[in-house]
């Protein structure tokens, strides 16, 4: 994706390094910086635009590493991910088992708490619904020890299974 300047058409061209990356706000998060990409400067009003390649692969691996990290989802992370999945407030809410507010609260007020067991669902809806394999693999592989800590509703001590037309069915039985 090439996106020059074209406010005072005085840009300059630049490389982003370790050293001097260029911040991508246009992730929606705010501390995503680039390196190794091509941008431009404008001299008079400081406006930049980058050249920004493979931005579906970008954006995939910025989702992996956020839904990876060890601690909370921030607001604009669950954000970021609700929107890399496509859905709206509305329904991520109703998927996620919360009235739209409270997706709205998470979203735009920092001072709002979320409980570890919402943040770790958005995490495992986000790795299954993404179409990311590697993130899809790695939840999987740590699923159990990844929702160990989600307290239950209700304690099941038994499960029927029936056998009918070729084919098994299973239910809980609540204690």
């Amino acid at each position: 994706m090439v996106e020059k300047n074209k406010c005072c058409g005085k840009t300059v061209e630049k490389q982003a390094t370790i050293e001097k990356p260029y911040h991508f706000v246009d992730s929606g998060l705010p501390n995503v910086y680039l390196v190794g990409i091509k941008y431009w400067t404008c001299k008079e009003c400081g406006k930049q635009s980058a050249e920004i390649p493979a931005l579906k692969d970008l954006l995939t691996k910025i989702a992996r590493v956020v839904t990876q990290k060890e601690d909370l989802l921030t607001g604009q992370e669950i954000r970021f991910l609700r929107k890399r999945l496509g859905k709206k407030s509305a329904d991520f809410a109703r998927i996620i088992g919360v009235v739209p507010e409270q997706v709205s609260r998470w979203e735009n007020d920092p001072s709002t708490s979320r409980e570890k067991s919402a943040d770790k669902l958005i995490r495992v809806f986000y790795s299954h619904l993404s179409g990311d394999s590697e993130l899809k693999k790695h939840i999987d592989r740590h699923i159990e020890e990844f929702l160990s800590t989600i307290p239950g509703e209700e304690h099941t001590d038994r499960y029927r299974v029936k056998h009918k037309n070729a084919t098994w069915t299973a239910e809980p039985i609540p204690a």
